[in-house]
C-alpha cells in the first residue's frame, strides 16, 4: 500500500522560500562589500602631523589597498610606530565604507645630536629618531651618539643633560660630547667647561664658579675648565680640549 504524498503547507512553502532570498541578498550583499573598491581603503585623514607629512604616515600604516573589514587597528598603529619612530602615539579609527582617521603625535625634540653629519632628536624619555632639520629652541650637541642596548641616549648622558637643563646655568646651546670624557659646554664667559656625565654636574658647577673666581681674580683666561673631579678641578692656558 503506497504512502499518500502531502504537500507543505502554503505558510511552510513561503517562510522556505523567503529563507532562500533572505539567504541570496546576504551572498550577493557579502559579494558586493568584498569585492567592490568603495571598501577598500585608497586614503585617510591624517591629523596631528608637524615635521612629517600626511603622506608618509598614511604610507607607513599598511592601510592603502586594505579591506576596511580586514583593518586591525591595533596591529596598523603598530606598524605606524615601528616605521616612524619620531612619533610618539598612533591612534587608527575606520568606519564604512572605507573612511579611515589616522591621529599621530610627534615626538618633541629636547635637544639635537649631529653625530657625523647625520642628525637625529632626542626626547626627554632619551628615545632617539632621525630628524631632517635641528630646531631653533633646542640644544645641539655634536660628537658620537651614545646609545644603551634598548636604543635610547645612554644613561650617563641622559643624567648629565638632566642635571643641565634642571641647574639653569646661562650657556651656549651648542655642547660638545666625546665619550671618555662627557660633556663639554661654553658658559657666559666663554670658556670651554668639561662636565662630564652622570649625576653630579650640580655640585660640578659649582666647583667651576669657585674655579672662574679664583682664575678671574688674577686675570686669567684658561683655554678649558675640566670639573669632571670637583674634588680636583683642572685648567689649562694652551689646550684646546
Amino acid at each position: 500500500m503506497g504512502r499518500a504524498h502531502v504537500p507543505a503547507p502554503p505558510r511552510l512553502r513561503w517562510l522556505w522560500r523567503g529563507l532562500l532570498v533572505l539567504a541570496l541578498v546576504v551572498a550577493a550583499l557579502a559579494l558586493w562589500v568584498l569585492l567592490d573598491d568603495l571598501f577598500y581603503v585608497y586614503q585617510a585623514d591624517v591629523e596631528g602631523t608637524v615635521r612629517l607629512s600626511p603622506e608618509e604616515v598614511f604610507w607607513a600604516s599598511d592601510l592603502p589597498g586594505l579591506h576596511v573589514l580586514w583593518v586591525n587597528a591595533g596591529a596598523i598603529e603598530a606598524q605606524i610606530l615601528a616605521a616612524l619612530p619620531s612619533l610618539e602615539s598612533a591612534e587608527v579609527a575606520c568606519r564604512l565604507p572605507s573612511n579611515c582617521t589616522i591621529t599621530v603625535v610627534e615626538r618633541q625634540p629636547r635637544m639635537m645630536w649631529s653625530d657625523g653629519g647625520q642628525l637625529w632628536g632626542v626626547d626627554t624619555n632619551g628615545v632617539i629618531f632621525p630628524a631632517e632639520a635641528a630646531i631653533t629652541e633646542a640644544w645641539v650637541v655634536r660628537g658620537p651618539l651614545p646609545k644603551d642596548k634598548d636604543g635610547l641616549l645612554a644613561e650617563p648622558a641622559r643624567i648629565a643633560l638632566a642635571e643641565l637643563w634642571a641647574s639653569g646655568v646661562a650657556m651656549s646651546p651648542e655642547l660638545a660630547y666625546v665619550p671618555a670624557r662627557g660633556f663639554a659646554i661654553t658658559d657666559e664667559r666663554g670658556w670651554r667647561v668639561i662636565v662630564g656625565q652622570g649625576t653630579g654636574v650640580r655640585e660640578r658647577l659649582q666647583t667651576l664658579e669657585v674655579v672662574a673666581a679664583h682664575l678671574e681674580a688674577q686675570g686669567v683666561t684658561p683655554k678649558f675648565v675640566d670639573v669632571r673631579f670637583p674634588e680636583a678641578p683642572y685648567y689649562s692656558l694652551t689646550n684646546e680640549w
